[in-house]
């Protein structure tokens, strides 16, 4: 029943005991507090209270003077501008800021997002050809321009000049006007984990403060920052984490256009919208256009000026994603069938292909492949001489590091730490396989393999009050780096029988040695509903977070578990 690791953080008692004392929270908040490297009143309170206030100068960016005056020059002379942008959410929410920006300048502006079956990512020929059509001067890329130095090149020999807004690792540098990006050598902006439409946001923050203008001229656009940084798998710590509490806080109260059909569509009221709904639920009606048709639908839902275009965008938005779902559904359960038969010579990682699997969802399958296995994972799919695949990683390992070291097999690979995307040729499949499972092997512990939940204190369930909870809804938004906070509570027993829910959740509640009892909720877990079932009377041991449950009318404090044992 057991299913993960179990790793109960160990935090410095005196200092968390000093800070419990210092903001007046119970010693369970404070040793989660201290797990995230907060051990005094003052980071206390930039955690809490994030403040727009404590944002970095975007002139700390190399090129910032460089690519403020050149859009600057660009707007008062009449110059074409073209927003250049890639076809995931973080390429087309900074694609829509850039065109809203520059459009209220009174800019002429147009913007152009790649297909992805016959462009792929970065920017392409087709793209150039698009630029010099229009007899655009200045190309603003959006999370892509960094790997494109040949069609930089391209665009420069036709006259037109380019600025690069990018957040991935570079390999060179590209011969742009000007680079923006934190992990450029030579660049001074603290804090380096920025997502595309983050970096977009710093270059009109630079603009309007060049210009003098009001920080709502900026500001405004955080919304569309926010939805990037839940989805693109950057950490909501620091930056981001402001950028996240500010951007739910406008979408909540002034939704634009788009986002309040989209809402609609999903019986979502605004102002209880949450990061959730955004990862499960807006960011996947995205990526949908850009999987299955084309991106520029997106773009268009969120530069929509009026509700009844945002309705229709918003409405093709949430066909393309249903569509995308019976697809992805179909092609998970194929995958898993071959996954079996492929540990019999690979054990450290998955690597599949199949001709026909649809491009656009390679990237849904692995990461639902690499959730249920928990090892670093490929899905390939594509023919005609070309195979093209979306790459998973694991916690603790590097992806972008490992196929650095498969490169020879590789026609062209890129991404983050945590995902990546590879195009190969048919023939090297073997080798790149055979090749990345020894890599992983070397890299991967037998420890590691075993998915870790940190657990940031022990507690004992009569300690949860409504302040507890109160305190500990202020921890979010929640994300990759930072977490949702995790307790362990023991010497427990089943209060009455468990019930299993739509065949796979089940819903049982618990007695504490004070015999209080609590609602419990395992989303996916109907194995525990066995175990329960079996062994009742057993004491056991969860792993659980929690939240505040509302059902007619009522609030009551509900755990979410994660994972549970029998005790010894």
């Amino acid at each position: 029943m057991k299913r993960y690791r179990w790793n109960i953080l160990v935090s410095d008692e005196e200092k968390s005991a000093k800070l419990s004392r210092d903001i007046n929270v119970s010693m369970p908040i404070a040793r989660a507090l201290c797990n995230r490297g907060i051990f005094c009143f003052e980071d206390a309170k930039k955690f809490f209270r994030p403040s727009l206030d404590l944002l970095p100068s975007p002139f700390l960016f190399k090129d910032m003077q460089k690519a403020v005056d050149r859009v600057r020059k660009a707007v008062e002379t009449g110059e074409k501008i073209l927003v250049y942008g890639d076809y995931d959410v973080d390429g087309t929410t900074g694609t829509a800021l850039l065109y809203l920006f520059l459009h209220s300048l009174g800019a002429e502006v147009s913007f152009y997002i790649n297909d992805r079956f016959s462009e792929g990512y970065g920017l392409s020929k087709a793209g150039v050809a698009h630029a010099v059509k229009l007899e655009t001067s200045l190309v603003v890329t959006v999370d892509c321009g960094m790997g494109a130095s040949h069609e930089i090149e391209l665009l420069s020999a036709e006259g037109i000049e380019v600025i690069v807004c990018d957040h991935h690792e570079p390999e060179k540098l590209p011969p742009a006007y000007a680079i923006l990006n934190p992990k450029v050598p030579g660049c001074s902006y603290p804090f380096r984990e920025l997502c595309g439409c983050g970096v977009a946001l710093k270059l009109i923050h630079a603009f309007t403060e060049s210009m003098n203008q009001p920080s709502e001229k900026w500001q405004q656009y955080i919304d569309l920052v926010a939805i990037a940084t839940a989805a693109d798998m950057v950490p909501l710590e620091k930056e981001n984490r402001i950028y996240m509490h500010k951007g739910m806080e406008l979408l909540k109260k002034r939704p634009r256009a788009g986002i309040q059909e989209m809402l609609s569509l999903m019986g979502i009221e605004a102002g209880l919208l949450g990061t959730g709904h955004i990862a499960f639920g807006i960011a996947p009606r995205i990526n949908a256009a850009g999987r299955m048709h084309t991106a520029r639908t997106a773009v268009e839902w969120l530069i929509a000026g009026s509700k009844d275009e945002a309705r229709v965008h918003a409405a093709e938005l949430d066909r393309l994603n249903k569509e995308r779902r019976q697809i992805d559904s179909c092609m998970l359960k194929s995958a898993e069938a071959m996954v079996e038969g492929h540990f019999a010579s690979f054990c450290s990682s998955i690597v599949l292909y199949h001709e026909e699997w649809h491009l656009g969802v390679l990237g849904i399958v692995a990461s639902r492949l690499q959730d249920k296995y928990y090892l670093p994972t490929v899905v390939m799919g594509g023919g005609d001489g070309v195979v093209k695949g979306s790459v998973r990683s694991v916690q603790g390992l590097n992806i972008f590091e490992v196929l650095q070291q498969c490169d020879t097999f590789l026609e062209k690979f890129g991404g983050h730490d945590a995902a990546a995307g590879i195009t190969l040729k048919p023939e090297n499949i073997p080798g790149f396989r055979k090749r990345f499972d020894r890599i992983c092997s070397e890299k991967l512990s037998l420890e590691e393999r075993q998915k870790e939940l940190q657990v940031d204190s022990r507690l004992l369930l009569e300690d949860v009050s409504g302040k507890f909870l109160n305190v500990l809804k202020q921890f979010g938004p929640f994300g990759q780096g930072n977490r949702e906070p995790l307790f362990c509570s023991s010497n427990l027993r089943l209060s009455g029988l468990p019930r299993l829910l739509q065949g796979k959740h089940v819903k049982f509640a618990v007695k504490d040695t004070s015999g209080r009892i609590h609602d419990v909720i395992a989303f996916g877990r109907e194995d525990i509903y066995r175990e329960l079932e079996r062994g009742s009377r057993r004491m056991f041991s969860m792993i659980y977070s929690l939240e505040e449950n509302e059902w007619n009318g009522r609030k009551n404090v509900q755990l979410k578990l994660k994972d549970m044992g029998f005790d010894e």
